[in-house]
């Protein structure tokens, strides 16, 4: 899949100064980030990319910092002292760059509930320039297999954060056994979610493997397919960056995919 179509993607929405994009573990938050980054580049606006992940420090945005900005994007992680420990520290500098040049600040905020927490000391800068906080939904995941579990998430997230989630974005996938079955019937569920909820359901991201496939079936869906790109490898795949042992030692791996149901 080339850029383009992440930039056409992109600009079906009037986006404010901040995004802020969070989702529970194993959701595919980051990747969505990264991805929605590209698409915002590529229709000429400038990006700040900021790791405000508290929840799971080690398969995350720091990992990447020097590609992205060889890309062009500004990226804000925490400071070096912190950057791998658990401690819960993000860069201060965030607060500037809601009020700063950047078209476009996109904060990649730790999964669970208590991952907005990092958000809350910028609320009332994030609120005066306008946000949009989007919620990454993988139906397949036990804490969102059901409208309801997406419906408890999103409020606890918001009595934390002080923000307010503002549209779904689904992502349903069962990672490498992923099928065209699989997204049409989790989509189906974010729906769901999203009308118990009275938010939209802004894109469903799918493999680009699968994209082909599941165009035509989900095209009366009436929402846009995000072929989602992966842009961060895990660490026993081929070209992924080497992690210090330690940092594999403590990381918090995603949960098993809940099949069926």
């Amino acid at each position: 899949m080339e850029d383009g179509i992440l930039g056409d993607l992109a600009c079906r929405y009037d986006w404010p100064k901040t995004i802020a994009v969070t989702g529970a573990l194993g959701s595919g938050k980051t990747e969505f980030v990264l991805n929605l980054a590209r698409g915002l580049k590529k229709n000429g606006k400038s990006v700040t990319i900021a790791d405000a992940d508290i929840i799971n420090p080690y398969f995350c945005i720091r990992q990447i910092t020097e590609a992205l900005e060889q890309e062009g994007f500004s990226i804000l992680n925490p400071p070096e002292v912190a950057k791998w420990s658990d401690m819960s520290v993000i860069n201060h500098h965030i607060g500037n760059a809601v009020l700063g040049p950047s078209d476009h600040l996109l904060l990649d905020v730790g999964g669970d509930a208590g991952g907005v927490k990092a958000l809350k000391q910028f609320e009332p800068d994030i609120e005066a320039q306008g946000y949009k906080l989007l919620l990454v939904v993988n139906p397949y995941r036990p804490k969102t297999s059901t409208p309801r579990g997406v419906a408890l998430m999103a409020s606890r997230m918001e009595a934390l954060g002080g923000l307010k989630v503002g549209a779904l974005v689904c992502n349903a996938h069962l990672m490498e056994s992923t099928t065209a079955e699989d997204v049409a019937r989790g989509l189906d569920r974010v729906l769901e979610a999203g009308k118990d909820m009275g938010l939209p359901v802004l894109y469903a991201a799918v493999v680009p493997e699968l994209y082909e496939e599941v165009k035509v079936p989900l095209s009366g869906r009436g929402v846009p397919l995000w072929p989602l790109l992966r842009f961060m490898k895990r660490p026993w795949e081929q070209g992924a960056e080497p992690l210090d042992p330690y940092i594999l030692s403590r990381a918090v791996l995603p949960p098993l995919p809940l099949v069926g149901g």
